[in-house]
């Protein structure tokens, strides 16, 4: 193959070619690899697909859409069911086809596909399916997903002993390769038997990534021959036919599909020889890490595991277990070693296979003889877990000739943040899953799952979470019983359109007293953004509700305007009237409904970047001298763009503008400081803005010169046979995109790739991590990277790479090339007081695990968004620089082919690409503009205070506050003066308080607007959004907007500052002005305390009481609050230091 050759469609157009593909990629391409076969074979097939999304296979159905789409001469028909069950009949459908003299087709391959709790719940349906049989040229798999690690399940899943209770045979691939094999395996195995056949796909297996030779026709099965008078398939499960069709089954069709196995050699020896003495069985990718364990011991290759007396059988099929092959693998060996998940299927199988036969080997399983385990029955085992077991066995036998065990690595770094999986920026469900203070709570399936995993109390006292489609009825059973009167229960419209409404008619049936909050999103976002299947519009769901005995909905929505045919009786409310809704709802008597109708954040996004939905034009920013940094609009909003950091003027928040979704409920957080700045202002806007707001502008990141000098030559990688690389990043900013490109990219220079992509309950902000391993030789065993094994870390996140995904995988020999941008965690939305830890400490604890193994850093979202205009391309660019250091062995020119090949935007791409190169070698100056923290002396810092001090109140004052410091400066004796800097800081914090006529200032000088200056070039009309206590005391409830032609007001408030503290001060007699007056005097006498005890208390301790002021943030009822800790703070420090 050469590099021009390759296209993403190869993997569903062409018959042979190689191509890099996903696990879900290669079972898209299964129904069509077997029609390109069949049409080979002179015979007119079809295939119907049917199914419903869940994690494994969660991007199936759109996957299948997406290789029709390209193979469109191939009659595949795809159609997502509402539920499992429904798809499984629908599946048994297209077998009784050829039952028909008006056929279409020869025969019709039927997919059925599911995550393990939606096979059990269809399990009646597939009974009946089972019983009812394939066609000779038809067959059906069911793929399944299975998820050990529950990482996107309520509940983690084995689904081998619910296959094998339906009688249908289990198949177990390992990588995606095997995908294909065993499923066009299960095909002809279902033809053969007219019995349905499945394919067991884990998560690892599904996020899998390898370089796979396709080819159409290289399955050759050995058929058995299928019986003339086969009954199935047929369509008549009914006494007496059923006795017979289960006669059939048990008698006729399961030996059949067991000859397959033997006939096709199903499972396989895969290492040792006649010789060995213990054996080991495993399946699927369980096998592929007992291989790798094996390495981990010191048996690199197939020839060492024979040596050492051990051969490995890769037990393909897990049911019906084949007898013959198991004891003809058994034969001669004296131990028998059965590695599984979950429960112990295989070895409860091989134990009654093996029963009293002479010579049989000792079988050791989930324990030993004795009884003490050796592998968990729960959870999920790793490489590491399964060197550890086959250790302990094989130690007395091997001894020394084991390789010793790794060290174990030693955490050298204490996080007080880590990532975990959030909503995204704008994300409905930051907002309408909160409920009034003391609610009853039950949580729903979806991504509003996540409320169980965020602020506590925020969306109230969580009982807990069902199956899907049971959502409420968890209250039918508690409320008769506890003194709670109602309930709250969250549903998602996939989940209600799959089985939530008979959920909500059960409750009604029930008498029951509760209100269901359907969160209308209009996508299943938890699986990729689909549609759901029989979706509804809200209005109809209405109407529906009503019809069902519902007593009263009500909608909030963030549009009211979105739709116009809602039944009469339903009332329709701007979302900012939510609790109130919820209250209303509480108080009616019976089952009420709140439709929260607001579209899926992500999706909307999607839709706005391909024209199908309008993007408004309003971007919002944050003057950051006017913020207090209380994150009171973090709470608000719960979203992820409202971020802290660090200024000259203490940690205030802004809005990432790359992340932001354009959902503006920040701005409902109590403060002046927002600014929306019009992308697209009139012409009066434009006018007013350049008459009365000249403030200049910086010089903004759209007009930064982006450097045209082409990078030298990579440095040479070195000689190497195999690669395994690492990349850590965050959840929805490119990860698995640019993994997948790197793969691509190494295919193409003749690498053999495997990958796996470990991601989860979907992981936006979550940790994100890509596994890749190259080699020149043979296939890699395990696709996971364990302890130790990197030889390249990526770190696109460094705080993930700083957790236990990167520090867990690194050695001294790896190489780290990563990203030293801070990027904030969901826990810091709610307390701006967090921190990450530092670059450098990060950067330091990586270097003393890699010895001073070669390092490259950069802050590559602060580089392409200054270079190109936002931070998408931010991968790439460290992608580049690892390329160029010789770190990834792949060609510019490759990896360059493979962006081009996937198809995003291209030249960014390219660019930064380029840039990251530059970086690398030192060709790329940079010159940043932007607030930051410098590093100043103390006396600077009292400086700049007493200035703005003196610009706020007066000379006075400010000659007051330098003989306040001065005082505090000649007691403290310590060398960096953090008392004295400290005093100073919160005494400039509270003389300088922001009333209006501070805030007018600050508008006014425009010294925290610059946020906006990046905004449509610095050339958007800027409008700040008040609300005025003096409006809010008259009764208005929201902010209003000032544009340029309030300036001259502003300018006419600022001089009125002279006002304050006297009788004419008009704002001066609320509370709060009052209450801030009075802190400085306040402040004072706890200072006067802390400079008396220098003498007898710990420093440390008194610059911790110095700083008390800290947490007096915030404007008007947040303030009072924060006010009121501090009092009762600075009463227990009075006493202390009495």
């Amino acid at each position: 193959m050469t590099i021009d050759d390759y296209a993403l469609s190869d993997r569903y157009t062409k018959e042979q070619t190689t191509s890099f593909l996903s696990g879900v990629q290669a079972l898209a391409r299964l129904p069509l690899e077997q029609l390109m076969a069949d049409r080979r074979d002179g015979y007119n097939t079809a295939a119907f697909v049917s199914g419903y999304p869940g994690s494994p296979l969660g991007g199936y159905g759109d996957e299948v859409d997406r290789a029709t789409s390209i193979a469109d001469d191939l009659p595949v028909r795809h159609i997502p069911a509402i539920n499992e069950e429904h798809a499984a009949t629908a599946v048994m459908g297209s077998q009784l086809v050829t039952t028909r003299s008006d056929a279409l087709h020869d025969g019709v391959v039927g997919v059925w596909y599911g995550k393990a709790p939606g096979l059990e719940r269809a399990s009646d349906a597939i009974r009946h399916a089972v019983l009812a049989g394939t066609s000779a040229l038809g067959g059906v798999v069911a793929l399944v997903g299975d998820d050990p690690g529950a990482k996107s399940s309520t509940v983690p899943s084995n689904s081998t002993d619910i296959l094998a209770a339906l009688r249908i045979p289990v198949l177990v691939p390992g990588e995606p390769a095997a995908l294909l094999s065993l499923g066009r395996h299960a095909i002809s195995m279902s033809r053969a038997a007219g019995l349905w056949a499945s394919v067991r796909v884990v998560a690892d297996v599904a996020d899998g990534t390898a370089s796979v030779a396709l080819d159409a026709f290289d399955h050759h099965p050995v058929l058995p021959e299928r019986p003339t008078n086969l009954l199935a398939p047929t369509g008549r499960v009914i006494s007496p036919f059923n006795l017979e069709l289960e006669r059939e089954l048990i008698e006729v069709r399961l030996p059949i599909a067991l000859e397959y196995i033997r006939l096709n050699k199903l499972n396989r020896v895969t290492a040792g020889n006649d010789r060995a003495s213990v054996g080991v069985i495993a399946s699927g990718n369980t096998h592929r890490q007992v291989h790798e364990a094996m390495k981990r011991l010191g048996m690199q290759s197939n020839d060492d595991i024979a040596v050492n007396g051990i051969r490995i059988l890769e037990m393909a099929v897990t049911y019906p277990v084949d007898t013959a092959t198991v004891r003809d693998f058994a034969s001669g060996l004296e131990e028998l070693i059965i590695i599984e998940e979950k429960q112990p299927i295989v070895e409860t199988a091989v134990r009654e296979i093996l029963s009293g036969r002479s010579n049989a080997p000792r079988i050791i399983g989930k324990s030993v003889h004795h009884g003490d385990p050796i592998l968990p029955h729960h959870g999920t085992i790793d490489t590491g877990a399964i060197a550890t077991a086959l250790r302990q066995q094989l130690k007395d036998r091997l001894g020394d000739r084991l390789a010793p065990p790794p060290p174990q690595q030693i955490r050298h770094i204490e996080l007080t943040v880590e990532r975990s999986p959030f909503f995204c920026s704008g994300c409905p469900h930051n907002s309408s899953t909160v409920v009034p203070e003391g609610s009853i709570v039950g949580a729903g399936i979806g991504c509003h799952t996540m409320v169980m995993l965020g602020e506590p109390g925020r969306s109230g006292d969580i009982v807990g979470v069902t199956a899907m489609g049971n959502e409420g009825s968890l209250w039918i059973g508690m409320e008769q019983f506890v003194s709670a009167d109602h309930m709250i229960q969250n549903i998602g419209d996939g989940t209600y359109f799959h089985s939530g409404q008979l959920a909500v008619t059960s409750a009604v049936a029930a008498g029951s007293h509760m209100t269901f909050k359907l969160l209308y999103n209009g996508a299943v976002s938890m699986t990729g953004g689909q549609t759901p299947s029989g979706q509804l519009s809200p209005a109809a769901v209405a109407a529906n509700l009503l019809r069902q005995g519902v007593t009263r909905v009500i909608v909030t929505t963030d549009d009211t305007e979105r739709h116009n045919d809602w039944p009469a009786e339903v009332d329709v409310w701007q979302r900012s009237r939510l609790i109130e809704a919820q209250e209303v709802l509480a108080a009616t008597p019976g089952v009420t409904v709140l439709i929260h109708d607001q579209p899926c954040a992500a999706e909307l996004r999607r839709d706005r970047k391909r024209g199908r939905a309008l993007t408004p034009t309003d971007r919002i920013v944050i003057d950051h001298r006017i913020c207090e940094g209380c994150g009171d609009c973090g709470r608000t909003s719960n979203c992820l763009s409202v971020q802290s950091f660090d200024t000259p003027w203490g940690r205030k928040t802004r809005i990432d503008q790359n992340s932001c979704n354009l959902d503006q409920s920040c701005v409902d957080g109590d403060c002046p400081s927002f600014i929306a700045v019009d992308t697209e202002p009139g012409l009066f806007a434009r006018i007013a803005s350049r008459v009365f707001d000249p403030t200049p502008r910086r010089k903004t990141e759209s007009s930064a010169t982006v450097p045209n000098t082409e990078p030298p030559e990579p440095a040479a990688a070195g000689s190497r046979d195999e690669l395994a690389v690492r990349l850590t990043g965050v959840g929805g900013t490119g990860v698995i995109t640019v993994a997948q490109v790197i793969g691509t990219a190494a295919m193409l220079d003749g690498w053999n790739v495997q990958g796996i992509d470990q991601i989860g309950l979907s992981q936006k902000a979550g940790p994100v991590v890509s596994d890749i391993r190259l080699s020149k030789g043979g296939a890699v065993q395990a696709s996971r990277l364990g302890q130790g094994d990197a030889d390249v870390l990526i770190a696109l996140d460094n705080l993930v790479a700083a957790g236990t995904h990167g520090l867990g995988v690194i050695s001294p020999h790896t190489m780290v090339v990563g990203s030293s941008a801070e990027t904030p965690t969901a826990s810091m939305i709610a307390h701006p007081e967090l921190h990450l830890p530092s670059a450098q400490d990060i950067e330091q604890t990586l270097s003393d695990i890699t010895g001073g193994k070669t390092q490259l850093w950069a802050d590559a979202t602060k580089i392409t968004t200054h270079l190109l205009g936002d931070s998408t391309t931010a991968n790439v660019f460290v992608v580049g620089m690892a390329i160029q250091i010789g770190a990834l062995p792949i060609s510019v020119s490759s990896f360059s082919e493979a962006i081009r090949v996937n198809g995003a935007a291209v030249e960014a791409n390219l660019t930064a690409l380029r840039l990251g190169r530059l970086y690398a070698v030192g060709q790329l100056p940079i010159d940043f503009a932007e607030v930051q923290p410098t590093s100043e002396s103390v006396e600077q810092l009292i400086e700049r205070l007493a200035n703005d001090v003196k610009a706020h109140s007066g000379s006075r004052r400010a000659t007051e506050f330098r003989s306040v410091v001065t005082q505090v400066r000649e007691v403290d004796q310590q060398p960096l003066l953090e008392l004295t800097g400290t005093v100073a800081t919160h005494l400039h914090q509270l003389l300088t308080y922001k009333d209006e006529y501070e805030v007018a200032r600050l508008i006014i000088t425009g010294g925290g607007a610059g946020a906006s200056d990046s905004i449509a070039g610095g050339k958007g009309v800027r409008y700040r959004l008040l609300h005025p206590p003096i409006l809010a005391s008259m009764g208005v409830k929201r902010k209003l907007r000032f544009g340029p032609a309030w300036m001259p007001m502003f300018r006419l408030l600022r001089h009125g500052r002279v006002l304050r503290g006297t009788p004419l001060d008009v704002f001066g007699y609320a509370k709060i002005r009052r209450t801030e007056r009075s802190l400085p005097g306040e402040y004072l006498e706890l200072v006067n305390a802390i400079t008396a005890s220098i003498s007898t208390t710990s420093y440390e301790r008194l610059v911790e009481l110095a700083g008390l002021p800290d947490a007096i943030r915030g404007y008007e009822e947040l303030k009072e609050q924060r006010v009121a800790m501090f009092r009762t703070q600075r009463t227990a420090a009075l006493t202390e230091l009495a």
